[in-house]
């Protein structure tokens, strides 16, 4: 398992870094996966950090751990682009309004033969 851990974590943060460097990804996302996978290669290299917290936290097998806190912390990077997404669609609505109201009053305005 760990060298799948490192394998996985090395080519997911080359290839962040590849989208990068083509800019079809934003700097605080890549932020992100790049943390990410240093937090899973750092488990993979030295697995007494995982025994320590699996030990500390009362968790049997440290194989759980891993997957416990990979699946933690990818819950909290959805939650955080689902508060994201809401923001971004109250702006969409907030724009398209704004606009159909300016676009209505440019229609009366010309009505009237200003």
């Amino acid at each position: 398992m760990r060298v799948f851990l490192i394998i996985g974590s090395v080519l997911s943060c080359a290839y962040v870094l590849r989208k990068i460097r083509k800019s079809k990804m934003k700097t605080e996302n890549s932020l992100f996966w790049i943390f990410f996978s240093g937090v899973l290669v750092l488990l993979g290299l030295f697995p007494g950090i995982a025994d320590w917290f699996a030990g500390l936290l009362g968790v049997q097998s440290t194989v759980n751990l891993v997957y416990l806190v990979i699946i933690f912390l990818l819950v909290i990077k959805i939650f955080l682009q689902d508060q994201k997404m809401a923001q971004n669609e109250a702006r969409v609505t907030y724009l398209t309004q704004t606009y159909a109201i300016d676009r209505d009053g440019e229609k009366t305005d010309e009505g009237t033969g200003d």
